[in-house]
């Protein structure tokens, strides 16, 4: 039962930060401008912490089945069991939350991405006439002007 216990403890604080990181995405993303290169940094963290909590839920899940046990452990023949419950209770609203703040954050992100897709169309455009030919003359319908 102290492996359970420290396993939900471990899945509460695991979720507490990735809602921290979370709502720093969200903060990037609806900043005017955002920064890439911190936004890279917030999906690796962001990926990471996902991938512990997976495994963190695979081990309660572990824990339920050799305790022959079942969330939201309301039912529980244990001195732990309110403690517990209340654990459950918090992975819960958390997971909500989080779900709820990065649908949000992935709309966000595809406005950006639009942002980001309109201003290289735009960009692209006043690119298609070349202003030096090859050899680094300026150039006009492939004609070179030397000055």
């Amino acid at each position: 039962m102290k492996t359970f216990i420290k396993t939900m403890n471990m899945l509460v604080e695991t979720l507490q930060a990735l809602d921290l990181v979370i709502n720093h995405e969200q903060t990037l993303l609806c900043s005017g401008r955002v920064n890439g290169v911190a936004l890279q940094h917030i999906t690796e963290q962001k990926s990471s912490l996902l991938t512990t909590v997976d495994y963190l839920d695979k081990q309660r899940r572990e824990h339920d089945v050799r305790l022959k046990q079942t969330a939201p452990y309301l039912d529980l023949q244990s001195p732990h069991r309110a403690e517990i419950a209340d654990m459950w209770k918090i992975v819960v609203q958390l997971s909500e939350k989080l779900s709820h703040v990065n649908r949000h954050n992935g709309m966000l992100l595809e406005k950006q991405i639009d942002y980001n897709t309109q201003a290289m169309t735009i960009l692209n455009a006043s690119q298609t006439q070349k202003l030096y030919g090859p050899n680094g003359q300026t150039s006009v319908s492939g004609q070179s002007i030397r000055k």
